[in-house]
């Protein structure tokens, strides 16, 4: 074989021409996209595919201030692999294609859908728009992770595809990161930015969550969201602290709403056979009785007050006698939980301080829990600003943070105050200093006798 039979590299392939078959290495069917601002946006095709090249208006093309900010673009966006985040391939500079007209740009998918707002219009089902809004939290979530916010959250800048209807995210021209020292100036687009945004020269994961409390609300996803969104739209110190929180306290809500409709048909079902007894008895007196022992508990769920300030519920429905805590008292400087209480002749154990057990206490300086183990719920602690000591005298191991069903983290159960606030006297202070989560105290010292 001579050289000329060697079949030439070429410069896109390696081994066959650049244009084969009817692709082309080069930018074709260019079109203009509609664009605001400093950025143009074309669609080109090139080898077979769609892309969207993203670039700068004529008059903005050589102003450094405006190249350094699509390259901050392109570096925080290559650092995002993620289904429901729209994809970038490449930066090409010096294009020479006339059609493109743009000397640089950064080139990334082209995506065959609709904005969000678009989609709605379409009217489409609840349970769509909730599987919709998940894949968004699911997105947002991972680019927080990242240490990226987008600072421009809104229907526009959420795309769903036209075939599964699948979340993508766009446009981070506003996005920022910790790590870079320029741009930091205020953004946002006018109704979904966060108030404290409009002032702020530092990017905090906490604007984007208020600006996902706006699109949630304007996709009214339902009275299991409303609270949600509530709590999106609150000052940035009431937020949520990241997104997996949001999503933590949506499967809770969602958990309640279930129990709360089966318990309601649990006790429908309760007084219907109810009725049914009392019709077949002959003796008014003793269908009364037995009516009354029938109903005494339809639900199958005990609540019952200790003289201490504390209301137990036993979430198990009466075939375990472990219960969870919740405080009611109030004006009580010192509160004490003791480990068993007696009930309906049964010992009944303290196994968890449920959700906000002590929430907003103000007036608790001092708690002392006598339990052996126990977990603790989300909010338990929150907005107990005058707590300066928890006593656990007989717990030899750190108390559980949420449990199976309801996983959460200590940040979520107590103040960021508390951990130098507060000192916790235990008997072994060292399993606490070594523990993950409770090793955030400062002050953790042996049980004084």
């Amino acid at each position: 074989m001579s050289d000329k039979d060697i079949p030439h590299e070429s410069e896109v392939s390696g081994i066959v021409p650049d244009d084969y078959a009817g692709i082309e290495g080069r930018f074709t069917q260019v079109s203009e996209l509609p664009s605001l601002g400093s950025c143009r946006l074309v669609k080109a095709m090139r080898y077979g595919r769609w892309h969207v090249l993203k670039g700068l208006k004529a008059e903005y093309a050589h102003d450094p201030a405006h190249t350094q900010r699509l390259r901050k673009e392109l570096e925080m966006m290559m650092q995002l692999s993620h289904p429901g985040i729209v994809q970038v391939y490449d930066m090409e500079q010096g294009c020479q294609d006339a059609d493109v007209g743009m000397d640089t740009f950064i080139v990334m998918e082209w995506i065959d859908g609709v904005t969000l707002d678009e989609w709605l219009a379409t009217n489409p089902n609840q349970s769509l728009r909730r599987r919709v809004v998940h894949e968004l939290l699911e997105a947002v979530s991972y680019m927080h992770r990242q240490g990226i916010v987008h600072r421009d959250l809104k229907p526009e800048n959420i795309m769903i595809t036209r075939n599964g209807a699948n979340v993508k995210i766009v446009d981070f021209g506003l996005a920022d990161k910790d790590s870079y020292a320029v741009f930091k100036n205020p953004a946002g687009t006018e109704r979904y930015v966060a108030p404290e945004q409009l002032n702020a020269n530092v990017a905090d994961i906490r604007n984007d969550i208020y600006s996902l409390g706006v699109v949630m609300r304007e996709m009214h996803l339902g009275r299991v969201y409303d609270g949600v969104v509530k709590k999106c739209l609150s000052t940035i110190d009431n937020r949520y602290l990241n997104v997996d929180e949001m999503v933590e306290d949506i499967d809770r809500r969602k958990h309640r709403r279930r129990w709360v409709m089966w318990a309601c048909a649990a006790l429908a079902v309760a007084l219907v056979v109810a009725g049914v007894v009392m019709a077949l008895r002959l003796n008014e007196k003793m269908a009364t009785k037995e009516l009354q022992s029938e109903l005494e508990d339809p639900s199958g769920r005990y609540e019952f007050k200790d003289g201490l300030g504390f209301v137990f519920t036993n979430w198990d429905n009466g075939y375990t006698p472990n219960v969870s805590a919740q405080y009611v008292g109030s004006g009580v400087k010192h509160v004490t939980l003791r480990q068993e209480y007696s009930h309906t002749n049964r010992m009944w154990k303290v196994n968890e301080l449920g959700f906000g057990c002590f929430r907003d206490h103000t007036e608790i300086e001092e708690m002392t829990i006598e339990n052996t183990n126990f977990g603790i719920q989300k909010n338990a602690f929150k907005g107990c600003t005058n707590l300066r000591r928890i006593n656990m005298p007989k717990l030899m191991t750190p108390p559980d943070i949420g449990c199976g069903g309801w996983q959460t983290v200590i940040d979520s159960v107590f103040e960021p105050y508390h951990y130098e606030q507060v000192t916790l006297y235990v008997p072994e202070p060292e399993t606490f200093r070594n523990d993950t989560s409770w090793c955030r105290f400062k002050h953790i010292e042996p049980l004084q006798q």
